[in-house]
């Protein structure tokens, strides 16, 4: 390796230690059902592990898959990611080994009886890995998953509360399961008889991540990005093995909306999923059961929005699989930014950032309001937008949190994104 190569990587990993100790690493486990969307997902989803404090991948059914699929066809998908594992980590020094990812996967239910039905189910290996996780819950949330069938989780968390009540007491508030719709009966059963765990119904995933689009403006206006040329071009063609077994002809990823959220980008909604990143912006729709908020009064916009950054940082990782790191673009990355507090009606804010590139791209600034979060019905405006020092005024008759993304691109290709999101709190 060329010394300049190995210098720019090291001022890149320097970037990425110090934007990580800002950004904990969700903890994350994920369900699947093997169905061929599943599969094209999974494919996105290797790519971005770094990004994941990953405890688990569990193989169950679903109703569309009675039967499920076993553990074969996610080894054979670790085989073609270690075989561009060792580029990979010219770019991001966190790839898992294939070892590791090997060692917390593991079959769940796969059992078509109990599809339908109420908890308990049956004790599988699955269920047990994730009832393990929930008893070593500590101060942050833990993540499950579900692109599949929810019985396999169901009977964990079933577990967890008869088997040890008082831990359960205690960290219960601190699971967030999302769901892929409902593919069995388990997960009605938990909004039914848990109203204690958050559980996270994404349905916007149909006709703006799966199938095709047959409303444009409606539902996804980019169905270029989702095209089969455009798969070929930047995921199946000239990006190795991995991006070769990629089964999908047009983009069929209704699962992929479920862990989009986890990507470190900047926006970090995992924290907070009424708050809106690449997996989507949801709300209580009673109690502890959450689904789809609407963006501009339309319930898909909150995926479709992002849908533009999201295919290039997929393009760009999958060109990490067989580029150098000086041929492949990376992020931008936001060093510094205006620290949100307290606000009260009629006061100026100032927004001021510091960025650069790891590829030393120009990049470009943008302040955008964000108002769906909390409620606002009016946008506000922003001062310099475009500059790195933005300004402006809280409205008079303003009432709820203001939501202010930074969004910084490069010019590189694909051109990336990263993102900060400030939060205003009111005063009362």
């Amino acid at each position: 390796m060329k010394k300049s190569i190995l210098i720019v990587f090291a001022l890149f990993a320097l970037f990425t230690f110090c934007f990580a100790e800002e950004n904990e690493k969700p903890a994350v486990i994920i369900t699947q059902d093997g169905e061929v969307d599943d599969r094209s997902s999974f494919v996105r989803f290797l790519l971005y592990t770094p990004d994941m404090d990953l405890r688990g991948i569990i193989a169950t059914n679903s109703k569309w898959q009675k039967n499920g699929h076993g553990l074969e066809w996610i080894y054979e998908a670790y085989d073609l990611y270690d075989q561009v594992r060792e580029n990979l980590l010219l770019h991001n020094p966190d790839y898992p080994t294939v070892e590791f990812l090997k060692s917390i996967t593991v079959l769940g239910n796969e059992n078509p009886e109990h599809l339908i039905g109420d908890a308990p189910y049956v004790d599988s290996d699955g269920s047990e890995l994730i009832l393990k996780e929930l008893l070593k819950i500590e101060n942050n949330l833990l993540h499950i998953n579900c692109w599949g069938g929810v019985n396999t989780v169901a009977h964990a968390l079933w577990k967890f509360r008869n088997n040890h009540p008082d831990a359960y007491k205690k960290n219960i508030s601190k699971v967030r399961v999302i769901t892929i719709d409902f593919q069995d009966e388990a997960g009605d059963w938990i909004v039914n008889n848990m109203p204690e765990v958050r559980i996270i119904r994404n349905n916007t995933f149909h006709m703006t991540w799966n199938y095709h689009n047959k409303e444009p403006l409606k539902h996804n206006p980019y169905p270029h990005l989702m095209s089969e040329k455009w798969l070929s071009e930047h995921i199946k063609e000239n990006h190795g093995p991995l991006g070769a077994w990629y089964p999908q002809k047009n983009i069929s990823e209704g699962d992929t909306p479920a862990f989009l959220n986890f990507v470190n980008n900047g926006l970090e909604a995992w924290k907070d999923y009424s708050n809106g990143g690449w997996g989507g912006r949801y709300q209580s729709v009673q109690g502890n059961y959450w689904s789809d908020a609407t963006d501009d009064n339309n319930e898909r916009k909150t995926l479709w929005r992002w849908i533009p950054a999201v295919q290039n940082d997929f393009e760009a990782r999958m060109d990490w699989c067989v580029k150098s790191f000086e041929e492949a673009n990376h992020p931008p990355v936001i060093e510094d930014v205006t620290v949100p507090g307290t606000v009260k009606s009629g006061q100026k804010i100032e927004l001021k950032a510091t960025v650069s590139d790891p590829n030393s791209d120009a990049v470009y600034c943008w302040w955008w309001h964000y108002p769906d979060p909390s409620g606002m019905k009016e946008y506000i405006k922003i001062v310099y937008e475009t500059s790195d020092n933005a300004w402006f005024v809280v409205p008079e008759n303003a009432e709820n949190d203001i939501h202010i993304i930074l969004e910084v691109s490069d010019d590189g290709s694909p051109v990336l994104k990263s993102y900060k999101r400030l939060i205003f709190k009111m005063e009362k």
